[in-house]
């Protein structure tokens, strides 16, 4: 697994409450399996915004919990993050990633930027919604560009910046480029709707609403169609897909998740 890149789509569920989990039920199903990328001296990467309560905070401290001085995670953030931020801002985080990882900042067209902090206002800027959409669009070609795989956890429906749910429009783009994608859609939101989408939960064991006829959900089944793709292209058999579709449980997600990565390398 050294050298394997696992990029991660996850943002807050919807449905936590209502499949009686928390938060907190997430983000330790998310630290344990990247817990166990690190140990396997795999790499991490996600695409989004640097809040200090976000998931890419998260990830950061999870490398600096297990000790990783090999900055083994990369944070790509879109052009419409980081102009909304001020220039103390974009250091103050670029110094706090330290030994753990790096931040790649994107122009509108997704195309790292030298120094974002360069001919430009000290002040936090406005992006138009138009403007918006397109630079998270392109942030997430480039972020697919980096992955060998793509893990898909929890994820909005509605409330989204740009054309489509993040996590749904990163599940498409990964779909296009023939990459393996694990779906723990255990925690409900997009995962899920896409777990569906896939054939993962046939019997809807998380008895959530059929999303079926979203136009971002068509799109994925469009693609699925036309591509090809295999979902048991990820080193997990169709059962095993469907355990990890459907389980809320940390670790069962965690082993599943390094399971197939292990399987996916050995051949």
């Amino acid at each position: 697994m050294p050298g394997f890149t696992l990029g991660v789509s996850v943002s807050n569920s919807p449905d936590l409450a209502r499949l009686g989990l928390t938060e907190t039920h997430l983000r330790m199903a998310l630290g344990e399996i990247a817990q166990a990328t690190l140990i396997a001296k795999g790499r991490l990467s996600y695409g989004g915004h640097l809040r200090d309560d976000g998931y890419t905070a998260f990830l950061v401290h999870e490398c600096e919990k297990y000790g990783s001085f090999d900055r083994p995670f990369t944070g790509h953030i879109p052009w419409s993050v980081h102009r909304r931020l001020t220039v103390e801002e974009i250091n103050r985080h670029r110094k706090a990633v330290g030994l753990y990882g790096a931040y790649v900042f994107l122009d509108p067209d997704g195309q790292p930027i030298e120094d974002p902090t360069a001919d430009r206002d000290p002040a936090a800027m406005p992006v138009g919604d138009r403007e918006t959409a397109g630079s998270l669009t392109a942030a997430r070609r480039h972020f697919t560009a980096t992955c060998d795989a793509r893990l898909v956890v929890g994820g909005q429906r509605t409330g989204y910046q740009g054309h489509m749910p993040g996590v749904v429009e990163e599940t498409i783009l990964a779909v296009r480029a023939g990459q393996p994608v694990f779906v723990a859609g255990g925690f409900g939101g997009a995962a899920a709707d896409i777990a569906r989408i896939f054939d993962f939960d046939p019997d809807n064991w998380l008895d959530l609403p059929d999303e079926a006829a979203r136009p971002d959900l068509r799109e994925l089944a469009d693609t699925l169609n036309e591509s090809g793709w295999s979902a048991e292209g990820n080193g997990l058999t169709l059962e095993q897909n469907r355990q990890l579709a459907i389980s809320y449980r940390a670790s069962e997600v965690a082993s599943l998740v390094i399971h197939g990565i292990t399987n996916l390398r050995s051949r």
